[in-house]
């Protein structure tokens, strides 16, 4: 099975106005929070590698680039989210903003 992506039932690129923009953003928010507590985690074992084996080991080194890039990938979850969220909110407005067809009146 190996590193198979699960399946979430929803498709995390999607803009599309049927797909729920509340849940992806969600998730890419919950994503981004996992990501920081990884930086964190990479941030407390560079103080620990550094207090063991000097400040300039390669330990500490990768240690804190680990952390920097786990930061980074959380600052991307958190922008998409926001995209989403934003997406999200301009399909209500638009929807909301349409005159329901009255049952009386006819399309052509």
């Amino acid at each position: 099975m190996g590193c198979a992506t699960p399946d979430r039932g929803f498709d995390l690129d999607s803009f599309h106005p049927s797909s729920d923009q509340r849940l992806i953003a969600n998730y890419y928010q919950e994503e981004a929070l996992r990501l920081r507590k990884q930086a964190d985690e990479f941030d407390a074992r560079a103080d620990m590698y550094e207090r063991m084996f000097g400040p300039g080991s390669d330990w500490v080194s990768s240690a804190k680039l680990l952390a920097e890039s786990y930061r980074l990938t959380a600052e991307d979850r958190e922008r998409l989210a926001q995209e989403h969220l934003e997406a999200g909110r301009d399909i209500r407005s638009s929807a909301s903003t349409r005159r329901p067809q009255a049952s009386s009146e006819r399309t052509p």
